[in-house]
C-alpha cells in the first residue's frame, strides 16, 4: 500500500529557525542564474499587479537540475512597517519535478531577503573592482542586514560601510550592527554622499512607479559598482545612460515590467549577470569603469533557496507535515 503524501509546512518562525547559511545561499543563488544563462531553467517574467500603496506579484520557475520548481506569491508595501510586518511578506509553494506533486509549502520572508542580498554578493563577486574597500546601503532596513552578511563573503577588503536612511535613527542602528560585525562605520545625511563614498552602492527603498529618483551621473565614483533592489526607483534616467557596463538579472523581465511604469526611460542592460558567471561576457574589464546591475529578484533564485532550506528541514524533521 501507497503510504500517504504529505507536504511539509513551514511558517516564518520555521524557516528562519533553519538558519540556512547566507554562503549556501550565495552558492545556490549563482548556480540558479548559470542555469539559467545556459538555457536549462524554465521562467515566465513576474506576474506582476498594484492597487493604491501597495503591489502584487507571482513568481514561478522550474530549475531541472535542482529536482523542482516553485511558485512564489508575495506582496509588498510601505503601510507593513505600521502594521508590524517586513516590507515584502509571502508564501513559496515547492513542488518536486518528477511527481509534480507540492512537497512543501514555507513562508517566503526570510528566503526572499537572503537570496536578494545572495544575488548582489554574485554580482559583486564578479563586477565590483578587485579591492573594494567599501559598500554603501541606501535604506537600512532587512536588506542592510542580509547585506552585511552576504557582502563581506565576496569582498575580501571591505573595511567600511557606509549607512544612509531618510530615517536617520535606522542608519544609526545599522552602523551599531556594521560596528558590532568588526567594519567601521560611516553614517551620512544625503543619499548623494552615500553614492560617493563607496566602492559598491546597494540601493533598497519602496517599489513604486512615482518615486522621487534621484540619483545623478555624477555621484558614482570611477570603478563603482551600483546594484539596484528598487527597479529603478532610486536612479535617473540619465545615471542609467552614463555607465559603461549595464545588467540586469533578466532583461526579458525587465522589458516586461515597463508596461507596468518601471524602466520607462532605461536603455536595454548590455547582458545579465548570469552571462557574466558562466564567461559568455567578459563582464569588467577596466577598474575604472562604473557599472549598474538592476537586480530586480528573479524565481529561479527562489527555486535553488528553497530546495536548500527544504533539504535542511527535512534533515532536522522542522515545520509541520501536513496531508496532501
Amino acid at each position: 500500500m501507497t503510504p500517504p503524501r504529505t507536504v511539509r509546512y513551514l511558517n516564518r518562525a520555521a524557516v528562519e529557525e533553519l538558519q540556512l547559511p547566507m554562503q549556501r545561499t550565495v552558492d545556490e543563488v549563482e548556480f540558479a542564474l548559470s542555469e539559467k544563462a545556459r538555457g536549462r531553467a524554465l521562467m515566465p517574467a513576474k506576474h506582476w499587479m498594484e492597487t493604491p500603496g501597495r503591489w502584487f506579484g507571482g513568481m514561478s520557475s522550474v530549475v531541472p537540475a535542482t529536482g523542482f520548481a516553485a511558485m512564489k506569491w508575495q506582496t509588498g508595501s510601505v503601510a507593513n512597517a505600521s502594521r508590524g510586518l517586513p516590507y515584502i511578506t509571502g508564501m513559496l509553494f515547492l513542488n518536486d519535478i518528477d511527481e509534480g506533486v507540492v512537497v512543501a509549502v514555507m513562508d517566503s520572508t526570510w528566503l526572499t531577503q537572503q537570496r536578494t542580498a545572495a544575488a548582489s554578493a554574485v554580482t559583486a563577486r564578479y563586477l565590483a573592482k578587485p579591492g573594494a574597500d567599501s559598500f554603501a546601503m541606501l535604506g537600512c532596513g532587512v536588506q542592510a542586514r542580509s547585506h552585511l552578511e552576504a557582502l563581506p563573503l565576496v569582498l575580501p577588503a571591505l573595511r567600511r560601510v557606509v549607512a544612509y536612511d531618510i530615517d536617520p535613527a535606522a542608519a544609526r542602528r545599522f552602523a551599531g550592527e556594521v560596528e558590532q560585525r568588526g567594519f567601521r562605520a560611516q553614517v551620512v545625511t544625503t543619499a548623494r554622499e552615500a553614492v560617493e563614498a563607496a566602492d559598491v552602492v546597494v540601493s533598497s527603498g519602496p517599489i513604486a512607479p512615482n518615486q522621487p529618483r534621484p540619483i545623478q551621473p555624477d555621484w558614482m565614483a570611477g570603478g563603482a559598482l551600483g546594484v539596484t533592489l528598487d527597479y529603478d526607483c532610486y536612479w535617473s534616467a540619465m545615471a542609467f545612460a552614463a555607465v559603461d557596463l549595464l545588467v540586469s538579472d533578466d532583461i526579458g523581465q525587465l522589458e516586461h515590467i515597463r508596461a507596468d511604469g518601471y524602466f520607462t526611460d532605461c536603455p536595454a542592460p548590455d547582458t545579465e549577470v548570469g552571462q557574466v558567471v558562466i564567461g559568455e561576457h567578459p563582464g569588467r574589464t577596466d577598474d575604472a569603469e562604473r557599472i549598474l546591475a538592476l537586480n530586480m529578484g528573479v524565481s529561479v533564485e527562489d527555486v535553488a533557496t528553497a530546495r536548500a532550506i527544504f533539504e535542511l528541514a527535512v534533515e532536522r524533521d522542522a515545520g509541520q507535515l501536513l496531508p496532501l
